[in-house]
C-alpha cells in the first residue's frame, strides 16, 4: 500500500504493480489536484520518469539571474537548460495515471483518518473502509500522518508563499526561459520568478519562516514583479533535516516530503522524491520476494542521499545569515556564482562549492563578520 499520490508516492506505486504487486495508493485529495511548487525539475530527474515525461516539461530556463541586495543582479546564461519546469497539478495526475495503467488500484479523495503500526503489519482506517498491509510507504508529506502513527520524527519545516501569475506578452518575454532569485532580504530564504508557458510563478520560501512577515514579503515582491498584490497565494511547507534519522519504522517506509529529504540549500525536493519512490518500491520489493528486513531502505537512502542533505545544510548555514555578503560576492564572482547554479541544478557536488565557498569567506578583505558558527544546540548534523 501507498499513501499519497504526488511524485514519491505514485512513482513507488507504479514501479511495484509493474513488478506484479498488488498494490492500493491512497491519495487524500482528488485528482487533478492543486499543489503550490516552482515545478523546477533537474536534468538528474528526466531518467527517473516513466515515458512520456518529456511532454509535460513547460519551458525550460537557460539562463539565471541572481539579484543581491541595493539592487544589484547578474545574469549567467548558456546554451544548456538549468533546469526544466512542469505546470505540478498536471505532472503529478500523469504520474498517477501512469501508475493506474501500471495496473494500481487508485483512491484519491481518500485520506487515511486513523492507522495502527505494528512490527508486521498496518491497519489503516479511511471514510470509506479498513485496510490491512504488509508493507506501507508513506509518501503523505510533510504533514502526513503516518509519521505520528509510526513514531518517525517529522522533519523541521520551513514555509513557501506563492501564486502562478498570466502575465502579458512583455513580461513573459522579459523572463522568457529565465529563472530570477534574489537573496538578501529575505532571512534564511530567497524569493524567485519562474517563467512556464504563459505563467509566471512567483513566490517568497525561508527554511525559519518565523524570523520575518513571509506573507507581506510575498505581497511585496509580487507587486515589484507585476504591479499588483491581485492574487490568492497558496503556502506550502518546505520540509528538511539537519540529523539523520532512518526513515523507516517496522514495516512502513518513509519517501519524499515525508521522510524530509529536501534540500536545505536550495529546497530542490522533486529529484529526491521520485527517486526515493523508486527505492522504496524496490526495498518493498526485495523485502516481499526474500523477507529480507526493511531497513536496508535506510540504508540505502543514507548511502545516496544523506552526504548531499548534510553538506547542503552546511551551506545553509555558510550562506543565509551572511547573504547579502554573498549576493556581493557573487556579483564579482561568476565562477563561484556558476559553482552555485551547478549544484542548485543537481550537476555538481556540494563539496566543492563549499570548499570555494569557505575559502572566499576566510579570505575576502572586507569579511569582518564572524563566520558562521556550523554546529549548536540548534543546527547540528549528527549521523544518528
Amino acid at each position: 500500500m501507498v499513501i499519497g499520490a504526488g511524485p514519491a508516492g505514485a512513482t513507488a506505486a507504479r514501479r511495484l504493480a509493474e513488478n506484479g504487486i498488488s498494490t492500493l495508493l491512497l491519495e487524500r485529495a482528488t485528482i487533478p489536484r492543486v499543489k503550490p511548487c516552482g515545478g523546477a525539475i533537474t536534468h538528474r530527474a528526466l531518467p527517473l520518469l516513466p515515458p512520456g515525461g518529456e511532454a509535460l516539461l513547460k519551458s525550460h530556463p537557460c539562463a539565471w539571474t541572481f539579484c543581491g541586495r541595493n539592487g544589484r543582479s547578474v545574469t549567467l546564461a548558456r546554451n544548456l537548460p538549468y533546469s526544466h519546469i512542469v505546470e505540478r497539478s498536471v505532472f503529478d495526475a500523469w504520474l498517477t495515471d501512469r501508475a493506474a495503467h501500471a495496473g494500481v488500484e487508485v483512491h484519491d479523495g481518500e485520506a487515511v483518518t486513523a492507522a495502527e503500526v505494528t512490527p508486521t503489519h498496518s491497519r489503516l482506517t479511511t471514510k470509506y473502509g479498513r485496510y490491512t498491509a504488509d508493507i506501507v510507504i508513506a509518501a503523505d508529506g510533510a504533514h502526513g500522518m503516518m509519521a505520528k502513527a509510526a513514531g518517525f520524527p517529522r522533519p523541521r519545516r520551513g514555509a513557501a508563499i506563492e501564486a502562478e501569475i498570466p502575465a502579458d506578452a512583455a513580461l513573459l518575454q522579459h523572463y522568457h526561459e529565465r529563472v530570477e532569485i534574489h537573496v538578501g532580504q529575505y532571512p534564511w530564504g530567497y524569493a524567485w520568478v519562474i517563467p512556464r508557458a504563459e505563467i509566471l510563478n512567483i513566490g517568497v520560501g525561508s527554511f525559519r519562516p518565523a524570523m520575518f512577515p513571509l506573507k507581506e514579503r510575498f505581497f511585496e515582491f509580487l507587486e515589484r514583479i507585476v504591479g499588483h498584490r491581485d492574487v490568492v497565494p497558496l503556502a506550502h511547507p518546505l520540509p528538511y533535516r539537519l540529523r539523520w534519522d532512518p526513515p523507516v519504522r517496522n514495516r512502513v517506509l518513509f519517501a519524499g516530503d515525508a521522510a524530509g529529504l529536501m534540500d536545505a540549500f536550495s529546497a530542490e525536493g522533486i529529484y529526491s522524491a521520485l527517486k526515493s519512490g523508486h527505492m522504496a518500491a524496490d526495498a518493498a520489493l526485495e523485502s516481499l520476494r526474500h523477507g529480507t528486513p526493511c531497513r536496508t531502505y535506510a540504508e540505502n537512502l543514507y548511502e545516496e542521499f544523506w552526504p548531499a542533505l548534510k553538506s547542503a545544510a552546511k551551506m545553509s548555514l555558510l550562506f543565509y545569515p551572511l547573504a547579502g555578503f554573498w549576493s556581493d560576492v557573487f556579483g564579482q564572482n561568476q565562477e563561484l556564482l556558476s559553482h552555485y547554479l551547478d549544484v542548485a541544478t543537481g550537476e555538481c557536488p556540494y563539496d566543492t562549492l563549499t570548499r570555494r565557498a569557505e575559502h572566499q569567506l576566510l579570505h575576502h578583505p572586507s569579511m569582518l563578520l564572524k563566520r558562521p558558527r556550523l554546529n549548536s544546540a540548534h543546527d547540528t548534523f549528527g549521523s544518528t
